[in-house]
């Protein structure tokens, strides 16, 4: 499995390694997104530091970002962060913050993400 998903007090912190499928991403989202502790939490990292690629579409990234929706209408406050220095990454996510309902932030280390 190419994710890990640790519960913190306060949020979720999600380690991604390998190549990243859409599948495995979507599964990770589904795993914290419909957990009953999401309503109360104040963030969500995605870790992509150890990513060595992925495969996400433009439709498979649109569709991740609306999975966001329900999650966003329980809880407003959550932010969303990810981590990573790949290009490819970055660009995804742009791509993902033009449909989410949640403001999507990347920043380049952990520990910029933690502050």
């Amino acid at each position: 499995m190419p994710f890990a998903i640790t519960w913190e007090d306060g949020g979720v912190y999600k380690r991604f390694t390998g190549v990243v499928s859409f599948q495995e991403y979507s599964r990770s989202q589904e795993l914290v997104l419909g957990d009953v502790r999401t309503d109360s939490l104040h963030y969500v990292i995605n870790d992509f530091l150890a990513v060595e690629g992925y495969s996400l579409t433009t439709d498979q990234v649109k569709y991740v970002a609306a999975v966001n929706l329900g999650a966003s209408i329980t809880n407003p406050h959550l932010q969303i962060a990810y981590v990573t220095k790949d290009l490819r990454v970055i660009a995804m996510l742009r791509l993902a913050a033009v449909f989410s309902s949640f403001k999507l932030r990347n920043f380049s280390t952990l520990e910029e993400a933690r502050a």
